[in-house]
Order: C-alpha cells, then sequence, then structure tokens
C-alpha cells in the first residue's frame, strides 16, 4: 500500500511541476524513469539478464501504446477507450508483456535459430566488459541525490 501512495505521489508532483514549471517537467520524468528502472535493474540482478528484460518490456509497453492509437478512429475515441479499458486491458496486456520479457532470451535464440544463440553467447561476454559500467553510471548518476531528497523528507 505504501507504494502505491509513493506512486500517487509522485504523480501529482510530476503533475504539479507540468502546471507550475512546464520546462522542468522532462528532467523530472527522467529522474522518474531512471528511478524506476534502477528498482527493475536491482531487482533483476543488475546484469544482462535485468537489461534483456528492462528494455523487452519498455519495447513491448511502447509497442501496444502505438498500436492502441493507430487502431483509434479519432482522438476522442482513443482517449475514452483507454479510460474505459484502462484497468483491464492495460493491466492485461501489461502482465503478458511481463511474461514476455521475462523469457527474453528464448525471443533472441529464436529471431535466427543458429544465429540467435550465438548473439546472446556475444551479449554474455560483451555486455559486462562494453555496456555494463556506462549504463550503471547512467542509472545511478543520481541516486545519491534522490536518497538525499528522500532522507530529508523523512
Amino acid at each position: 500500500m505504501t507504494r502505491m501512495k509513493n506512486r500517487g505521489r509522485e504523480a501529482k508532483a510530476l503533475g504539479q511541476i507540468l502546471a507550475d514549471e512546464p520546462k522542468l517537467f522532462p528532467a523530472a520524468l527522467l529522474r522518474l524513469i531512471r528511478r524506476s528502472l534502477r528498482t527493475v535493474w536491482d531487482a533483476r540482478g543488475g546484469g544482462l539478464y535485468a537489461c534483456g528484460f528492462v528494455i523487452t518490456f519498455v519495447y513491448l509497453e511502447i509497442r501496444m501504446f502505438i498500436l492502441d492509437i493507430f487502431q483509434a478512429e479519432s482522438v476522442g475515441d482513443f482517449f475514452a477507450s483507454q479510460v474505459s479499458e484502462m484497468f483491464f486491458k492495460y493491466l492485461g496486456q501489461s502482465i503478458e508483456n511481463t511474461v514476455q520479457a521475462f523469457i527474453w532470451p528464448v525471443h533472441v535464440i529464436d529471431m535466427q535459430p543458429p544465429w540467435g544463440l550465438g548473439v546472446l553467447a556475444a551479449l554474455y561476454f560483451l555486455f559486462p566488459k562494453f555496456i555494463k559500467a556506462p549504463l550503471e553510471r547512467w542509472l545511478f548518476d543520481d541516486a545519491d541525490e534522490g536518497r538525499a531528497e528522500t532522507a530529508g523528507r523523512d
């Protein structure tokens, strides 16, 4: 329940920033996205699997949203359908996307059966040497700032 309250506060704070200082909104949204990605990164072990999970999940969610936009007949129709279907359709599809993200290595192998396995093996060896450190720098460069803000509120 506390997590739901925190998400509500974050949404309210973003709305307030958008209303009061729209120029600061992109930076605030990016901080929120990075914090969410850090949570998933830590929960999935912070390695290649976590990175693949996040990329797959974000890709599937964006694809789902874009398909909904193109299937709508008008802007009003899009928003009306989103409000009425939000809890059921998005919840169900998000659960499906989560399951698909959990098995992302299977999708990589399945792309081109002999080559997919080679790509996955190459990622396994290349990720820790070339990708992990820059990615973690980007994810965690404002983590101390966020901890200081949270500590100041308690």
